[in-house]
């Protein structure tokens, strides 16, 4: 096969309690394989992560430690295929066929009575000296009665005359409906950020200042029956005190207001966290 073919295996361990629902302690995420088959032609066939978001879904592709609470809008992961097309050094495209667009929270999708094929696309542009554009959607019906269509935008700004400085933004919606239960939900979710190195340093080191806002609403019958938002301003110091890029010592602090319109309550939260990342080369 030479380099015409790639796979990949992570595998998770996480501190579970064993909730029902609770990932459990040793968690295989993803396990797919790549086949470039044809000049700038692609398969991906397995379990690989959602094709939705900004965010990256692992710590060391993340600008923070944490990653906010948008996230809870990109879905989980992802079982199936997706046709992966670089129509040009800038364009590349990806078509997903998936049984279910998040086979994490939904027990359902894997049994032989709710087994679905759900499409999704993930555009991204890349423009030189400026930053990379990307573009997605996606749509799963779970049977019947009910559907989900969600879409995002989202950037990445580097400016080639300004390198230290990294901006990125992104907007996500969706919205789900049951016929049979009179019920529909909407979800928006917003994300801006700016990371700066700081120069003339002993090692690497840069800030990362990133606002979220996620608001929900659910009606029933045509009336709003459960209403909320939360917003998350997170500061983050990441650094390279080795000067090796494959060992990071990070700290962050968010500060998360939510509200509850529905039940009139308001909550607010701060969480300091401190992080240690080794990259295996």
């Amino acid at each position: 096969a030479g380099d015409k073919v790639t796979a990949q295996i992570d595998v998770e361990w996480n501190n579970t309690d064993g909730t029902p629902g609770t990932r459990d302690a040793v968690y295989l995420e993803q396990a797919y394989v790549n086949y470039a088959f044809v000049d700038k032609l692609s398969l991906t066939t397995g379990k690989f992560t959602t094709y939705a978001g900004w965010v990256a879904a692992d710590a060391d592709g993340l600008y923070r430690i944490n990653a906010g609470p948008i996230v809870a809008l990109y879905g989980g992961e992802l079982v199936g295929a997706a046709l992966n097309y670089s129509a040009s050094d800038d364009l590349g495209i990806s078509l997903f066929l998936v049984n279910g667009l998040d086979v994490e929270t939904e027990a359902s999708t894997n049994t032989n009575d709710d087994f679905r094929v759900s499409p999704a696309i993930d555009l991204v542009y890349k423009a030189a000296d400026l930053g990379t554009f990307n573009l997605e959607a996606g749509y799963d019906n779970f049977n019947s009665d009910s559907e989900e269509l969600s879409l995002g935008a989202n950037a990445t700004i580097k400016l080639a005359d300004y390198k230290p400085l990294t901006l990125a933004a992104e907007v996500l919606w969706r919205s789900a409906n049951d016929d049979a239960a009179n019920t529909e939900s909407t979800d928006i979710g917003f994300l801006a950020m700016a990371n700066h190195t700081i120069p003339d340093m002993a090692f690497p080191m840069s800030v990362t200042l990133m606002l979220q806002h996620v608001q929900s609403e659910e009606e029933a019958g045509g009336t709003t029956s459960a209403e909320g938002d939360v917003t998350e301003v997170a500061l983050a110091l990441l650094t390279n005190p080795t000067g090796d890029s494959h060992y990071g010592f990070n700290a962050e602090v968010a500060y998360a207001m939510a509200n509850d319109d529905t039940a009139g309550t308001d909550s607010d939260s701060i969480i300091v966290s401190l992080e240690a990342i080794a990259v295996i080369p």
